[in-house]
């Protein structure tokens, strides 16, 4: 009876899964030029970041490879208390390809990787009333490939592809029994990572000093889903029956996403970008997992199913503005700077979650040298700092009964980018 107790109570405990959280190439971009223009470059991507900033301009000629590193520091406050959050670090990777088909024709491809520190995928629970900063827990940052295909044809450019990203499943079998040799207890545990796909869509107009552009990416989460199967069968023993629980949820949201960008030149010099993002956050699944048991021991639990209401995010939109200069002649060496705006999607909370989450100024600087070459291969380095900072909210339910009922937060998120590129041409 002790040991079917602990399992019953311990898988509901599990239920309560902690809520999604955005990716670190959703909050600050991919690449130290995406990240130091503060997402501004849709409708200006580097070739080899392609594949994550406007899948239609994968089509440059030439061959290029960059291996990045990302480090960002979290200090984030809950009611005037550092909240312990893991840093957000990870290796990226990225490569394109491309060639001329024809005097206005060109075709190329290009693949970007994103790989955590810690660990390929990480699935971890918690009671779902905790407060979490959703958007900023690294606890759900997951590796991820990006892969696309990009045509041009004269000053029309588009792109597609798709993200894949893992999900868990598992299942877990537990057996007490008893025989002639007296009892016995056996268990075995299967945990599988699938892979599931988001499709990504870009599309560019080269205007001549102008350029617009448009990239679409889908929603995506990890989907968790975690049955167990307890069995006891002891002699004497007036609980003897089958258990069967089943967790399912889906951590590591993110929203559907679409971005319109336009860029200009200015001068011989410089680049001024600017770009809108909407992002479909009404879409969020509920921040905790659904609970479902079928108990066989002749008696009925006090829980059988338990879930949580959809949060209720909003749709947000979030203007970027950024700017390149080249002083000293074109890719030589490149000075740049950004700023984006990203409203909060959480409106009011109000139930049982505790979702915590504030609007955030972005203020990032960057630069790029080009190394010369070096063996054949053309050598550039580039680096960038970005500094999101939380507006101060407080959050109030309505009513003193409901869990964390009143919270304040701020803070800030600090993240440094540097890669190596090198390039065949």
């Amino acid at each position: 009876m002790r040991l079917g107790g602990l399992i019953v109570v311990g898988l509901s405990m599990m239920t309560m899964a902690r809520p999604a959280a955005a990716t670190a190439g959703y909050l600050f971009g991919w690449g130290p030029r995406d990240i130091s223009l503060a997402q501004s470059d849709v409708a200006d991507a580097a070739s080899v970041a392609a594949a994550w900033v406007n899948p239609s301009l994968a089509w440059e000629p030439g061959a290029r490879m960059a291996v990045g590193y990302v480090y960002g520091w979290t200090a984030l406050e809950w009611n005037g208390e550092r909240v312990k959050l893991r840093d957000i670090a990870g290796t990226q990777v990225g490569f394109q390809l491309g060639g001329e088909l024809g005097s206005d024709i060109a075709l190329g491809g290009a693949v970007v990787m994103h790989i955590p520190d810690r660990s390929l995928a990480r699935v971890s629970f918690l009671p779902g009333t905790e407060p979490v900063f959703f958007r900023f827990d690294p606890a759900s940052q997951r590796t991820t490939m990006d892969a696309v295909l990009a045509l041009r044809l004269g000053w029309l450019s588009i792109g597609v592809g798709g993200e894949v990203f893992v999900s868990a499943q598992g299942d877990v079998d537990f057996v007490l029994g008893q025989d002639a040799n007296g009892t016995y207890a056996d268990g075995e545990a299967q945990v599988t990572l699938a892979y599931d796909v988001t499709w990504l869509a870009g599309l560019t107009m080269d205007l001549g000093a102008a350029k617009l552009g448009l990239r679409y990416r889908g929603a995506q989460a990890l989907d968790v889903d975690l049955s167990t199967l307890a069995t006891v069968d002891v002699q004497g023993n007036p609980l003897n029956g089958t258990t069967k629980v089943r967790i399912v949820g889906r951590s590591g949201y993110v929203p559907a996403t679409v971005d319109l960008g336009a860029s200009w030149t200015v001068g011989a010099v410089g680049h001024v970008m600017t770009s809108l993002q909407y992002a479909r956050w009404s879409d969020a699944p509920s921040p905790v997992a659904a609970l479902s048991m079928d108990v066989d021991l002749g008696l009925s639990p006090g829980l059988r199913q338990g879930s949580f209401v959809m949060p209720g995010f909003r749709d947000t939109v979030s203007p970027r503005v950024g700017m390149e200069m080249e002083p000293w002649g074109e890719e030589a060496v490149a000075l740049r700077a950004g700023y984006q705006y990203s409203p909060s999607p959480v409106r009011v909370s109000r139930g049982f979650a505790s979702p915590m989450d504030a609007s955030t100024h972005g203020f990032a600087l960057g630069a790029g040298v080009d190394c010369g070459r070096v063996w054949g291969v053309d050598i550039r380095s580039d680096a960038a700092w970005q500094w999101l900072m939380l507006e101060r909210r407080t959050l109030d339910k309505p009513g003193d009964a409901l869990p964390f009922s009143h919270s304040e937060v701020s803070g800030s998120v600090k993240l440094m980018s540097v890669s190596v590129q090198g390039g065949w041409l």
